[in-house]
Formats: structure tokens, sequence, C-alpha cells
């Protein structure tokens, strides 16, 4: 038996065995697949910045791109804050300590008056000058927090020493004058919309922007001991003076806190709670 030959031109043909130059065809290259777009490359997961946020740079100060809160890729190049200067809170904070200090010898209430109206001056430059100060509730539950947290905290220093806010309330409301429907009245104007507007606009505002908590709860506190104490007669209440300066100092602390975790609008409403926990109340019991 002979073993065909196979020229170099021919192949087996499968089904007989035999080769045939007619049966090649040249391979054909594989179907090319459809092109594919360019895949997008995924962001890089980032841990969350835990960090506290309390404080922001003046705002003739350059913003860099990690320093916004909602950069949009896509519409902004550079962003750099106005060349125009906000109302220095430190600059302001000078003043109306000084001014304290040398309106002294005046008549309590309109010391008072002088004071808080300078510093809600200020504050609504500040607001209105663009400074960042944002009043905007977005959460209805930041105020429930700044309520409850007034609500907590003024309630318990009250249940604590109600006849010793009595008798600061009485010092230093009353310039020498018996209680009176008229002094209650301005008691409760002062305590529910006067000192908060003007500290809370001015202090966790304007300062707490560019200072960090404690700083801001300290320098709020000196101002509060500085307005109030040459009222107090601490000579012969030093005790008075003890308890109306360790609410000033927990209650300034709870202030700042509450602005940075829920919010001004919060932080407003809970010194509204507590203010008016603390100097109206205990004279209104005591009536």
């Amino acid at each position: 038996m002979t073993t065909p030959f196979f020229g170099p031109d021919t192949e087996p043909d499968l089904d007989t065995g035999t080769g045939t130059d007619t049966d090649h065809e040249p391979p054909r290259p594989p179907d090319s697949a459809p092109e594919e777009s360019a895949p997008v490359p995924r962001r890089t997961m980032q841990p969350r910045d835990r960090r506290w946020r309390i404080g922001h740079p003046p705002q003739a100060i350059p913003v860099h791109r990690d320093e916004l809160d909602d950069w949009d890729e896509n519409t902004h190049e550079s962003v750099t804050r106005s060349t125009r200067q906000d109302l220095d809170p430190v600059f302001g904070y000078i003043m109306v300590m000084a001014l304290s200090v040398g309106l002294t010898p005046i008549q309590a209430n309109l010391r008072y008056v002088i004071l808080w109206t300078l510093m809600a001056g200020m504050g609504g430059m500040a607001f209105l000058m663009g400074s960042g100060i944002r009043l905007k509730v977005t959460d209805p539950g930041d105020l429930v927090w700044g309520i409850g947290l007034g609500l907590f905290t003024g309630g318990a220093l009250m249940l604590v020493g109600a006849d010793t806010l009595a008798t600061t309330s009485e010092r230093l409301f009353n310039a020498e004058q018996p209680n009176s429907p008229t002094l209650n009245t301005w008691v409760f104007q002062a305590t529910v919309f006067v000192m908060p507007v003007a500290e809370a606009l001015f202090f966790r505002g304007a300062m707490q922007r560019v200072h960090p908590i404690p700083i801001v709860a300290l320098l709020a506190s000196l101002w509060s001991m500085l307005m109030f104490f040459p009222h107090l007669g601490l000579s012969d209440a030093p005790i008075v003076g003890m308890v109306f300066g360790t609410a000033i100092v927990l209650l300034n602390f709870l202030y700042s806190y509450v602005n940075w975790r829920h919010g001004l609008a919060a932080s407003f409403f809970c010194q509204i709670i507590a203010g008016t926990l603390l100097l109206l109340v205990p004279r209104i019991i005591g009536f």
C-alpha cells in the first residue's frame, strides 16, 4: 500500500483524507471586537474628615480647593475670596471691652443697652458684608436640639441655685429699685431679644468663623463677667459671683458647641431658653 504524497500546496481533506488545491483558503483573521469607550477612572475613596470644623480663614485670604465644601470640577477653575476685608472681630472685641470698662460708672441698664447695641451692630455689619454667617435652617431637628439643650442646662442650673439666680437678676437689673412688672418686661426683652441677638451674631457668627471653640467661649465669658460683675456687689456676696461666673463659662461653651454642631439658629434659641431660665424665671417666681 502506497502512501499518498501531499505537496506543499495541498492539505488533507477531512472527509476523504486527500488534499486538494482548490479547498485551500488563507486563514481568516478573527473577528475584531467592537471598539469600547475608554473606562472612566473611579474616584479613590477618601476617609471622612472627622476633625472639628471650628473656624474659617478671613475673607481676604485665598481659598484652596481642598477648603471648599461644594467644589464643582466643571464650573470652577480657581476660586479666591474677595479682596475686601471683613470686620475684624478681634478689633471689635477689644473696642467693646474698652468701652465696657469706660462705661462702668453709668447706670447699669443704660450701660447694657449701649454695649449690646454696639455688639449687635458689629455682628450685623459682618453678616451684611457677606462674611459667611449662615442663619438658614436646613434641618428642623437642629432647632429641637438647641431648644432641648437650653432647657436641660438652664433648668439644671436653676434648680441648683434658684435663690442665688434671683438675687443675681435683681442686682443686675433693678438698680436699687423694687421688683415691678416694668422691670420684668425689660428683663424679658433683654434675655429674649437684645442679648441673644448681639452675642450670637458677634461671638458665634463672626468670632467663631476665625477662632476655635475654646477661645470663643473664653472670650465671651470674659466679656460677660466684665459687663455684669461690676453691678453684682461681690464684696458682700462672693457666692453670687462664683455661681453666676460658673454658669456663664458653662453656657458659653454650650452655645459655641451648639453653633458648631447644629448651626447659628440653634445656638440662638439655646441662648434664649437658657438666659430666660437663669435671669427671668427666678425673679418672676420670687415676685
